[in-house]
């Protein structure tokens, strides 16, 4: 398992897939493993290595993918490599799970959407889960660092959403200075 695992990271390298770093990774498994998280959510799948990665835990994965090429090629990997996930192909902002509960949200899709991203799923949380956001750094660039327009108003609604993380009065939110930035919050019990 371990190879095919392997392989399907070196997949992603060679396609320029972005993925998890290991840091991140073992952070997230390792929280997984001792807060014997049962069911995850993660918003963007790309290839379905973190999915997968995650599901090793024995936690069962629901995983949205838009983009009809990353979901064909993930949904192949998970059938060959798990049947622990579910991979859906729909745009994760106007997808309804409003039935369902996780244990943990993991947020890895459009960054320029994690506030709508986060509002949209907080109501999926069980009463001690988690939502855990990866690359809110953006590799620690600063709006005066570009020129780019995109790269701008990409960097501003990182930073409008960190500040969303650690103001918001029913959340608590922990930074961890783990690959290009991990979030993990939580809400405040009342």
């Amino acid at each position: 398992m371990k190879k095919r695992i392997d392989d399907l990271k070196q997949l992603c390298i060679h396609d320029k897939i972005p993925i998890i770093t290991d840091e991140a990774l073992s952070f997230i498994k390792n929280y997984i493993e001792v807060h014997q998280v049962k069911k995850i959510l993660e918003i963007g799948s790309a290839y379905g290595y973190s999915s997968i990665s995650f599901s090793l835990t024995g936690a069962f994965v629901t995983t949205i993918e838009r983009d009809l090429n990353r979901y064909s090629i993930a949904k192949t990997w998970i059938q060959e490599l798990d049947n622990n996930i579910k991979i859906i192909h729909a745009d994760a902002l106007t997808y309804d799970l409003s039935n369902e509960k996780f244990d943990m949200v993991f947020i890895d899709g459009a960054k320029s959407q994690y506030t709508r991203f986060f509002e949209k799923y907080m109501n999926n949380l069980n009463d001690d889960g988690v939502i855990i956001c990866d690359n809110i750094d953006f590799h620690g660039m600063k709006v005066t660092d570009t020129k780019n327009r995109n790269t701008k108003a990409l960097i501003r609604k990182l930073e409008q959403f960190r500040s969303f993380l650690f103001n918001h009065d029913a959340y608590e939110t922990t930074y961890y200075p783990i690959g290009d930035g991990l979030t993990v919050t939580r809400k405040i019990k009342i």
